[in-house]
């Protein structure tokens, strides 16, 4: 079944008020729009409400539909303001993030991905390696493992953060931020997109100058992933990524790239 686009739901910690954006989240919501759970479902609420308990706070959420406009699946943003990446002047640039992706009926695997969020330039960040993801399927295995999920993920905050701190530290010489740069574009748009990659390396602010490999890494990643920013072979703009499965995907496999650099 192909999926239509989905809209981010801002949201200040307000479970009240997400529950009542993402009415997926409640099962009896569920049952009543014939959308059969599993019997050891793995409910979002209760990793949301399991974290919120360690100090992250809800950011916002989104709710995937097909092209039935069923509800197919829903991905909750949490953020936790005690861990950062630090900018030279000591300020706090990013803060660490937690997305939480979930199906509705079970056929998928709840996902749990640590990142950071950018606040310069509003834009999310994936990272990629053993230590920021966790998966469960929805089974008696996955359901009770899911306590020691979220412990090991709380545990691995800091590692994180400092996993993307290690990027300052590596500088690129111009052959290196084109190849990933074209790494970048194959992993949106496939092998043969035909397009200039030295688009992706535009820097829009000041803060995004420089060489060294978390400068590179967060103009390439907004550059592909924000409309307007690169043009197409034929000399028209492209769109950005809506939608948000697709944007962690893509996010994803750009700090995979970036970290074999690291």
């Amino acid at each position: 079944m192909r999926t239509t686009k989905s809209n981010f739901i801002p949201l200040n910690n307000d479970l009240n008020k997400l529950q009542a954006f993402i009415p997926s989240l409640d099962k009896g919501w569920r049952d009543n729009q014939k959308i059969k759970s599993k019997e050891y479902q793995i409910e979002t609420l209760d990793a949301i409400e399991g974290f919120q308990k360690e100090g992250w706070n809800i950011n916002g959420a989104y709710e995937q539909r097909g092209n039935d406009r069923r509800i197919k699946s829903h991905m909750i943003k949490m953020q936790h303001p005690d861990f950062g990446i630090k900018n030279n002047k000591g300020q706090t640039e990013a803060i660490a993030t937690l997305n939480i992706s979930n199906s509705c009926n079970g056929s998928k695997p709840i996902e749990m991905d640590l990142g950071a969020f950018r606040q310069v330039c509003s834009n999310g960040m994936i990272a990629h390696h053993k230590y920021s993801s966790e998966k469960a399927q929805h089974t008696q295995k996955g359901f009770f493992s899911l306590p020691d999920i979220m412990a090991r993920l709380n545990s691995k905050v800091a590692i994180v953060m400092e996993e993307f701190n290690k990027f300052k530290n590596v500088e690129l010489d111009p052959a290196k931020a084109i190849a990933y740069a074209g790494w970048a574009a194959e992993a949106r748009f496939g092998k043969d997109h035909g397009i200039n990659v030295e688009q992706l390396l535009n820097v829009v602010r000041e803060e995004d100058e420089g060489n060294d490999l978390w400068s590179v890494y967060n103009r390439v990643q907004e550059n592909i992933t924000q409309s307007d920013r690169i043009y197409n072979p034929e000399g028209r703009l492209i769109t950005g990524i809506n939608d948000p499965f697709e944007d962690k995907r893509v996010n994803k496999e750009l700090f995979q790239l970036a970290y074999a650099y690291a």
